[in-house]
């Protein structure tokens, strides 16, 4: 699709039957093309890349720049195979990402230990911890073809690094071939994610920040829980800024265009408030784990039969709007062998 002439929305697929494609952007330039995300650095990935880039006339060797969301491996994925194929093109990242990228060991073994304790102390039973994990080693026949938590965190982990050839910071103009892109920070799926606003067309590149249909996850991971990073806070008041920009296009990195912003950006701060509601009713009068007042929230399908990884991943969540509901003074953390939660 041609947003606008010399810019292009492309398709490439993901692993995950849930969201099938990720769409990166292709601006045209002179001496070559600049891309906003990529896709993973699977072969069926790089296939319809290069596939794509051959249907407007150009070669992975013409990426002259890879302006990067958010170091997750469906939008950063392809940042090696580029740089065999084009060595002097320019890796873009926002600096808090690159931060975040330099110290990311998401899926090896000694993660995987620490995020398997964070899981038991947050109440799911080491038993079912245990069980998966045998599985998890057992090789992939043995695990659910669906489950993307997991899949993301084994392709991070064995996914080859490259290191960014230029910081941005938040307002940030990236200028090339005629096109100004100003980096807006949008913190809250990551702790660094790079929206890229174009106000000579109203539109803003939203990576994973804000999509059409479903709501980014935003979790507090076991390293937030170290740092006191509150993502459901960030996320919030990234929305408002992308709302504050005015009558703008989505361009998002899944799913369809938005045609009205900050309709969207409302519509996401109103089902966290709902989910905000119904953490606090989960709490209820008692101490519970967020295991327990995860198992009490509405998700796509019952807590009870998502795997290991997607109960990391709705946790994580759970967590955020704890962590917020502490912020607003509404809820407090009790520290124990496992750790509950009670209202203040």
């Amino acid at each position: 699709m041609e947003i606008v002439p010399g810019l292009h929305r492309l398709r490439t697929p993901m692993t995950s039957k849930a969201l099938p494609w990720i769409t990166p952007y292709l601006f045209e330039g002179t001496d070559g093309v600049t891309l906003f995300d990529s896709g993973y650095g699977t072969p069926e990935a790089t296939e319809a890349l290069t596939d794509e880039l051959r249907e407007r006339g150009y070669a992975p060797s013409d990426v002259q720049r890879l302006i990067v969301s958010h170091a997750h491996p469906d939008h950063i994925g392809m940042a090696s195979w580029l740089k065999q194929r084009s060595p002097d093109y320019e890796l873009v990242l926002m600096g808090r990402e690159a931060e975040w990228y330099g110290s990311m060991h998401r899926g090896g073994e000694e993660w995987m230990a620490r995020s398997n304790e964070w899981l038991r102390q947050h109440g799911v039973d080491a038993d079912e911890i245990d069980r998966e994990a045998r599985e998890h080693s057992a090789g992939p026949g043995q695990r659910a073809s669906d489950d993307v938590a997991g899949e993301t965190a084994r392709h991070a982990h064995s996914m080859p690094r490259v290191a960014p050839d230029r910081i941005v910071s938040d307002g940030e103009v990236i200028a090339f071939d005629g096109w100004e892109l100003h980096a807006v920070w949008t913190p809250g799926h990551t702790p660094g994610h790079l929206s890229g606003y174009l106000p000579a067309h109203g539109f803003v590149l939203t990576g994973d920040h804000i999509l059409s249909r479903i709501t980014p996850n935003v979790s507090v991971a076991p390293e937030d829980e170290v740092s006191g990073r509150s993502p459901l806070a960030e996320f919030l008041a990234s929305l408002q800024k992308v709302a504050d920009l005015g009558q703008t296009r989505g361009l998002p990195a899944h799913e369809d265009l938005i045609e009205d912003l900050p309709k969207r950006c409302g519509e996401l701060a109103e089902h966290h408030e709902h989910r905000m509601t119904e953490v606090l009713a989960g709490v209820g009068d008692g101490q519970p784990t967020a295991a327990d007042v995860s198992s009490r929230v509405t998700w796509n399908k019952p807590y009870d039969t998502f795997s290991i990884f997607k109960k990391r991943s709705a946790l994580g969540e759970t967590l955020a709007h704890l962590q917020l509901l502490v912020d607003e003074g509404r809820v407090r953390r009790v520290e124990g062998d496992a750790v509950r939660w009670e209202r203040a």
